[in-house]
């Protein structure tokens, strides 16, 4: 008999008649309660379904020990006996690990990638040799067969972290509220409240709706990745969803190869079935007509630009569609959003600096687009529309930005646009110290969101008594010095709808910080009031008054005052500990684009936090975290000021005793890669490991390349090196160019893992490949030269290198997403060698015990190869691909 079944037939023969509980002695009473408790517990366990999981892969072994300890626990407690046995069969076990030396494993050889010699000259008369230019083919079988080579190499050696990645990842899961709904949306028009939610197990969320009690699923994105015509793509995301104002229809776009071309789909909410029309290749900007009849959406062309406008009428063909703008200008994108009120389609073509807004009316009959403002150089503003008066957010005259506004085509018929320049009418004046980042509008009420010395803040204008007076306006108060907050809900489908909510005296936004989980809170603007409608919920215990975050500043190279955000246990802070000791640290900056890095919450960060972690964020120039005027100072011929802003906050964090160099790892993604790999090269005796994303590390080659999608639109952002001053500049900091052979040779590089995307439309999958690529050469190259050798030495720095079949967000998922951020966080762990373990905190440390569940066994080769986290990449402001979308994926990752 096993000893589960030994237990529980024990169990059963002891058992008495039903009877009240209440109505047998307190030593009975405990008799029974512990019965049923040890009953409950072999109930719940699944010795089998253990057993397998570890056959299958003995890593699996780390998670299931607290439940196999926990199982010899139950059973010593219920039969002594158990003792004798349980001991007779672990003492040799025991005896021969204490007596066991541990293994170093042999490391396998780093890919060879073999150089091609290719000389050009370049504008400037100087003579490039660049031996890996061949790597830029996807389709010659030696490149792949070297990504290959790459990732398996990665894999060898992330091998002796696999146990860690296990207990990461089920950390990450402990804390998953795997049940999660956003808080919803009812909507007048046809009385249903509309919300998305997690369901357990799967990857994608579920959209639905709920009248009278009785829910309806609308849309399932788990059955449509499983699809016949989605499930074998080797990614999957719903990048928008949007409900018609009739509530009748629901379109929704489906990217299936990370390039962010969506198929874009109809689906009657009457009948929950689709219809023919589909349409190919289309942008994420989509809105509805009024009257639901038609849509509007754009086209990307081959450079990945979205060029062309067009209006679809439901149930025509496809091919039938109208044209109603195109940008030939390669250095402008369109983008399309509707105004507050609903009255108006609002398309801007913008380059990085410069704009023009054009409007239709959206009742569907309008075909004519109507210029506001034509483009004028340096000069961006953004349009929207209320009470017969279009509302303009513009930095002319002013680099942080102020909102005026002009009559409307009700109101008055303008022949040229210089004599609505002249009926304009200050409604917030610009200052030199608030950057005003958007606005709404509700019925009697404007939004604003501003910025302030790194501090956002939300400004409430009234007009309910009088349309044409701003003068009463409040801010909304925060109690915490470091949050964030943004406008909306965390699931862009009931954001969308959030906004369509006009006639209204609600805002709803996002309210969080390092250590306050996400809120959703709906803000009364006539009494001033705050309701939270939705919390973030964490399964395991979570006790904010243990962690602290800060606002600091350094002092930059120049002696401007850089700022920058901390998090960090307060038990585990090791300056203020009695035996003072420094604490391993993840520095992350992005620093590019006017972009801001907020500080959000993130669960699994907590995994870093409580093994001892302080995670900072430098907010750098070439953000705008302190105004335009940041901004503006690291861009262009004054790039170089974001890596000397990122290096002091470095040396500051290391000089207040947070961390040393040899415990401080840094993170960047995308332009933020190019950051982190610019710095190691300047200063690589500062940081002991780097991570980067989908790093933009070639940039002269790049920007010299105009063939390559979104280089002329980056022109603006980077310069053109055509020109000998940016040329100049560019050189002091492009990291493919700087990379230092002697350095790498010499082992004074940081760690490095690189992780890049096959299908990323933004920053090729070979711009990670070459850099690689080039640091292996020229490490060897140079070892021979310096050492007479190239063989590998005994402590050499890990150079990493992963590309998956992804775009530029990364996997999707929300299981999937997660393990991979398990395989990152191994990497800084063993890294910067900080504990394996969570440091215990019974206050805190989430409890692992349970058998493993069904949710951490679906992690089949199905899901793996979905690609994307929608919900992570809606969270940040997009200047980058000048969409003026909140995507706030950075701020989720770590």
């Amino acid at each position: 008999m096993s000893l589960r079944e030994r237990t529980l037939s024990a169990a059963s023969i002891k058992e008495f008649p039903a009877v009240s509980i209440d109505s047998i002695t307190p030593i009975r009473k405990s008799q029974v309660l512990l019965e049923q408790q040890q009953k409950e517990f072999w109930n719940s366990v699944n010795i089998d379904q253990m057993v397998s999981n570890i056959e299958q892969d003995k890593s699996n072994l780390l998670k299931c020990l607290p439940d196999i300890l926990n199982l010899f626990e139950h059973a010593c407690l219920e039969d002594p006996q158990q003792c004798d046995t349980i001991w007779t069969a672990f003492k040799p076990l025991l005896l021969q690990l204490n007596k066991q030396v541990p293994q170093t494993n042999e490391r396998p050889h780093s890919p060879k990638c073999k150089p091609k010699h290719v000389k050009t000259v370049n504008v400037h008369g100087e003579e490039w040799t660049d031996d890996y230019v061949w790597l830029k083919d996807r389709e010659d079988p030696s490149v792949l067969n070297y990504i290959q080579q790459e990732n398996e190499y990665t894999r060898q050696m992330m091998a002796p972290t696999k146990p860690l990645q296990k207990l990461l990842y089920k950390e990450f899961v402990s804390r998953l509220d795997q049940d999660e709904q956003s808080a919803p949306v009812t909507l007048q028009t046809d009385g249903w409240s509309y919300y998305s939610r997690r369901v357990a197990g799967e990857e994608y969320r579920r959209h639905c709706r709920v009248k009278n009690n009785q829910e309806q699923v609308i849309l399932d994105e788990n059955l449509i990745a499983n699809s016949p015509e989605f499930k074998e793509a080797s990614y999957f995301r719903v990048g928008f969803l949007k409900i018609s104002p009739d509530c009748r229809l629901l379109a929704y776009g489906i990217d299936s190869n990370g390039q962010e071309r969506y198929t874009t789909f109809f689906l009657d909410l009457e009948t929950l079935e689709l219809l023919p029309d589909r349409i190919q290749g289309v942008y994420e900007d989509f809105e509805f007509s009024q009257d639901g009849s038609c849509v509007y959406y754009t086209l990307l062309d081959d450079t990945e630009r979205a060029y062309q406008l067009k209006r679809h009428v439901i149930g025509q063909d496809v091919k039938q569609d109208t044209v109603l703008f195109h940008e030939t200008d390669e250095m402008y994108f369109l983008t399309v959003t509707k105004s507050s009120d609903g009255k108006y389609i609002l398309f801007k073509s913008s380059a990085q600096v410069t704009s023009e807004t054009h409007y239709i009316s959206s009742s569907g009959s309008d075909c004519q687009p109507h210029l506001i403002f034509p483009r004028r150089e340096g000069i961006h503003y953004t349009v929207d529309h209320h009470e017969g008066h279009f509302f303009v957010l513009s930095n002319e005259e002013g680099k942080n930005n102020w909102i005026y506004r002009i009559p409307g085509p009700e109101l008055l018929q303008m022949s040229s646009w210089e004599e609505w320049i002249a009926k304009r009418e200050t409604v917030i004046e610009h200052r030199d110290f608030v950057l005003v980042e958007e606005f709404q509008f509700r019925k009697n009420h404007m939004i604003v969101m501003e910025r302030s010395n790194c501090m956002q803040n939300m400004r409430i204008v009234d007009f309910t008594d009088d349309p044409s007076d701003f003068s009463q306006y409040h801010y909304v108060s925060f109690s915490e010095s470091v949050y964030s907050i943004w406008l909306g809900s965390p699931s862009d489908s009931v954001t969308s709808l959030t906004q369509r909510q006009f006639d209204t005296h609600i805002v709803r936004f996002n309210y969080t910080s390092f250590i306050q989980p996400k809120q959703v809170i709906d803000y009364d603007m006539n009494t001033r009031t705050k309701t939270v409608v939705h919390e973030e919920r964490l399964p395991v215990p979570y006790d904010q008054k243990m962690y602290v975050s800060k606002r600091l500043f350094a002092t930059g190279h120049d002696g401007t005052a850089v700022p920058l955000s901390i998090v960090y246990r307060r038990d585990l802070l090791g300056m203020n500990m009695p035996n003072p000791q420094f604490n391993p640290l993840l520095l992350h900056a992005y620093g590019a684009y006017g972009m801001c890095l907020n500080t959000t919450f993130s669960t699994s960060r907590l995994s870093l936090l409580d093994r001892g972690f302080v995670f900072a964020i430098a907010h750098v120039r070439g953000g705008s975290d302190m105004g335009n005027a940041w901004y503006e100072e690291g861009k262009l011929g004054k790039k170089s000021n974001t890596f000397f802003d990122f290096c002091s906050v470095a040396e500051f964090l290391i000089k207040e005793g947070f961390t040393t160099p040899e415990k401080l790892a840094i993170y960047g993604r995308s332009a933020g890669g190019l950051l982190i790999c610019s710095v190691i090269h300047m200063k690589p005796h500062l940081f002991r490991a780097a991570l980067t994303e989908v790093p933009f590390v070639d940039v002269i080659n790049t920007m010299f390349d105009a063939s390559i999608p979104w280089t002329a639109f980056e022109w603006e952002e980077w310069g053109n090196p055509q020109d000998p001053s940016i040329y100049q500049v560019m050189k002091s900091y492009c990291p493919y160019t700087n990379l230092s052979g002697e350095q790498l040779a010499k082992n004074e590089y940081p760690h490095l893992l690189v992780i890049g995307g096959m299908n990323d439309p933004r920053v090729a999958f070979f711009e990670p490949l070459r850099l690689v690529a080039k640091m292996r050469n020229e490490r060897s190259r140079l070892r021979q030269k310096i050492y007479g050798s190239r063989e590998a030495l005994k402590d050499d720095r890990l150079v990493l290198l992963k590309i998956d079949d992804a775009g530029h967000g990364g996997n999707s998922g929300q299981y999937s997403y997660l393990e991979d951020l398990a395989f990152e966080y191994a990497y800084l762990i063993t890294t910067l060698q900080a504990p394996n373990k969570c440091i215990s905190n019974d206050a805190i440390t989430p409890q692992l015990v349970g058998i493993m569940s069904p949710t951490e066994d679906i992690l089949t080769s199905s899901h793996r190869k979905k690609r994307y986290s929608k919900d992570e990449e809606s969270l940040f402001h997009n200047k980058e691909r000048g969409k003026g979308k909140l995507w706030r994926l950075f701020n989720n990752i770590f």
